[in-house]
């Protein structure tokens, strides 16, 4: 999973590495994928499994952010497959926006 994002301001743009989730054993049932309050600054790609935070410099986004990731399946409960039991995992996210640092450099002559 993601995990944690720390973002400094003005750092370049920002995608996570890809997210998955697995079945056990695999069985190729159709998998749905949601994300709930996700900041409105960060985009979500589903093809991708990825979330992006664009460049920015607007200090107003400093602070912690939460979102959740849930995948489900839905598994038959038996061979009519008329009936059916939602399984799920869900992950929270979490992003830190953080402000810019100052480094001490000591001169030399």
């Amino acid at each position: 999973m993601v995990g944690t994002i720390t973002y400094p301001i003005t750092a370049a743009t920002l995608t996570s590495p890809s997210y998955i989730f697995d079945e056990s054993p695999v069985c190729n049932y159709p998998e749905t994928v949601t994300v709930t309050d996700l900041p409105t600054f960060m985009t979500h790609n589903t093809a991708s499994a990825k979330f992006t935070l664009p460049s920015t410099s607007n200090l107003a986004l400093i602070g912690k952010y939460t979102f959740m990731v849930r995948s489900e399946i839905k598994i038959p409960n038996d061979y009519t497959m008329t009936t059916t039991t939602v399984m799920f995992k869900e992950e929270i996210v979490t992003v830190y926006v953080v402000p810019c640092t100052v480094n001490t450099y000591t001169a030399t002559t």
